[in-house]
């Protein structure tokens, strides 16, 4: 149905006319974020469901709608915060994403906020959202975070979770710096007149693409967001993102995000023939590996270790791939040790 939108009402209408079951589909489309999509556009065409699906819809959307502007006013408060600070931080996804792809900002979900900053301005960064109420991770997980991941979780109680990029990513065995994707960055005014810094086209489509694939996919409005996205910006310079990829090392992973847009949306990226994972049997692997994760339980250890492999398969190195695997597993065992057995293990292993 989401391959339908927004361009073709008409194959959308004669999709629609086919449901048997409206609730079903509202279910899973609650669980994939993209339950707000679906409603505007069967409210375009004057679709009605049954009034106790309606009911329920209308209910979760309301709920949906009263959070994003509990967002929007965390996000402005954050981005004052930072700006009296003097830190330069690019918002990543989230209400300006939203404004920015969607006929109305409020049909994407957002869950928490996203800055990217430079690895020089973390502690400035957090000292000035610190200011404002927000309290970051005991200083074990601060440590670990900051030597292996790429972002940290601040948190205050009236306000979404805020995550702090202080690199693009962390993922497929590679590290993806933020300085170089600040230094592209563009202002963008938004709808309320403030001006916000994003990334620019090809740096924000890379990353959308690689922050879906990091996630398995696991919400489609993700591959959607992608979708819109290649709508919004349909001249960007392919060749410089696929070679921005092969330095950095994520071909692999930027191959098979275009190849889940194309599969699940029928979105065919137009310079396909620039992204080639550099070893066909790992992506192969790494294929079957996500359709094995996607069936386990959320959380069982099944899943997790599903995401660990997926991850390590779609480095574009063999070599990148072992070393992945084995830190991702020593650290879960390590943090199941520490849990369990608190007395024997070092206390650093919680992180």
């Amino acid at each position: 149905m989401l391959a339908a939108l927004p361009e073709d009402l008409a194959r959308w209408g004669s999709l629609c006319a086919g449901v048997k079951d409206w609730g079903a589909i509202f279910d899973r489309a609650g669980k994939h974020g993209v339950a707000a999509v679906l409603y505007h556009y069967l409210t375009q065409l004057a679709i009605a469901l049954p009034p106790e699906v309606e009911t329920g819809v209308k209910q979760q959307l309301t709920a949906e709608w009263l959070a994003q502007l509990r967002m929007r006013a965390a996000l402005e408060e954050a981005l004052q915060a930072l700006e009296a600070g003097g830190v330069r931080a690019v918002n990543l996804k989230g209400p300006v994403l939203a404004e920015r792809l969607y006929e109305e900002p409020s049909l994407r979900p957002c869950s928490d906020i996203d800055f990217l900053v430079a690895l020089a301005d973390l502690d400035r960064a957090t000292a000035a959202l610190e200011a404002i109420g927000y309290q970051g991770p005991e200083w074990l997980l601060a440590r670990y975070d900051r030597e292996n991941t790429h972002h940290t979780h601040l948190y205050r109680a009236d306000a979404p979770p805020l995550e702090l990029h202080f690199r693009a990513i962390t993922a497929f065995g590679a590290i993806v710096p933020a300085e170089e994707l600040l230094s592209r960055a563009m202002l963008y005014r938004t709808a309320a007149g403030r001006d916000v810094w994003v990334l620019s086209p090809e740096d924000e489509a890379f990353y959308l693409a690689l922050h879906a694939t990091r996630h398995l996919f696991l919400n489609v409005f993700w591959l959607y967001d992608l979708k819109l996205f290649l709508r919004r910006y349909p001249d960007l310079d392919w060749p410089l993102i696929a070679e921005r990829a092969r330095s950095l090392r994520v071909m692999g992973a930027l191959s098979l995000a275009w190849e889940a847009l194309d599969r699940q949306l029928g979105v065919a990226v137009p310079e396909r023939r620039y992204f080639r994972p550099r070893h066909k049997l790992l992506a192969g692997l790494a294929r079957l590996t996500l359709a094995a994760t996607a069936r386990q339980p959320p959380g069982s250890g099944r899943e997790t270790a599903g995401r660990m492999l997926f991850r390590a398969l779609l480095c574009d190195h063999p070599a990148s791939s072992a070393w992945s695997f084995r830190h991702r597993l020593l650290r879960f065992a390590r943090r199941r040790a520490q849990r369990y057995l608190p007395w024997l293990v070092p206390e650093k292993w919680s992180a």
